[in-house]
C-alpha cells in the first residue's frame, strides 16, 4: 500500500488491526514465536515490549527469547517521551496508559543490547518504520549507533499486511534492519537506504 501522510497510514493500520479477530491474533502470536530467534538474535540482552491489544502479540515471543538465553528488557515510558528499561518478569505493572511495564533497571544501557525488538504500525522494505507518533523509540534509537557501525540489530514486528515498499517518514525517524511478521523474516540491506 502507498500512503501520502503518516496520519493516513496510521489510521488505516489502526482500523485494520482493530478489525482482526482473536483467532487471527493467536495465529500471529504463534507465527512470531515460531521463527528461529536464535539465528535472528545473538545471546545476551535484547529489548522487546508487551504488546497492546491490537498489536502483533509478543507474550509467546518473550517466553521464547528467555528459553534461548536472551535476556529481554522492556520499555518504561518516562516524561518528555523518553524510555527507561527493566528486565522482563512476573512483576509487571500498568502505567497511566495501561501498558505493562517492569521495574526500572538503572544499570541497563540500551547500547548493551544485541538486538532491539521494536513495535510499529507499518514497516517499509527500505528500512522505514511508522510508529504511533509519540517518538519514544525514535528518540531512544537516536542515542545509539546503527547496526551497520556496531550498534544493536533493529528488528521491527508487524502483521504480514503491514509491510510496504516504504512508509511515510521524515528526518527524525530511525531506520530498522529486520522486519519480522508472523510468516516472514525480512533482512534488509544497508544499500536500500543509500
Amino acid at each position: 500500500m502507498t500512503f501520502d501522510t503518516k496520519l493516513d497510514a496510521r489510521n488505516a493500520s489502526v482500523a485494520s488491526r482493530n478489525a482482526r479477530t482473536a483467532i487471527e491474533r493467536e495465529v500471529a502470536e504463534a507465527g512470531l514465536a515460531s521463527h528461529d530467534w536464535a539465528s535472528i538474535t545473538r545471546k545476551g540482552n535484547v529489548t522487546c515490549y508487551v504488546s497492546m491489544d491490537n498489536e502483533p502479540p509478543t507474550d509467546a515471543l518473550r517466553a521464547e527469547l528467555k528459553k534461548i538465553d536472551r535476556v529481554p528488557y522492556l520499555p518504561i515510558m518516562l516524561p518528555a517521551r523518553q524510555l527507561a528499561w527493566g528486565q522482563d518478569g512476573n512483576d509487571l505493572a500498568k502505567n497511566n496508559y495501561g501498558v505493562l511495564e517492569p521495574e526500572e533497571d538503572s544499570h541497563f544501557a540500551l547500547s548493551s543490547a544485541t538486538a532491539l525488538i521494536i513495535p510499529a504500525l507499518r514497516a517499509g522494505l527500505d528500512g522505514s518504520r511508522l510508529g504511533r507518533g509519540a517518538g519514544y523509540y525514535d528518540r531512544a534509537l537516536a542515542t545509539i549507533p546503527p547496526h551497520s557501525v556496531g550498534g544493536p540489530l533493529r528488528i521491527v514486528i508487524v502483521f504480514d499486511d503491514e509491510v510496504d515498499d516504504t512508509v511515510p517518514h521524515d528526518e527524525l525517524d530511525q531506520y530498522v534492519d529486520v522486519i519480522v511478521t508472523p510468516s516472514r523474516v525480512i533482512r534488509l540491506s544497508e544499500n536500500v537506504r543509500a
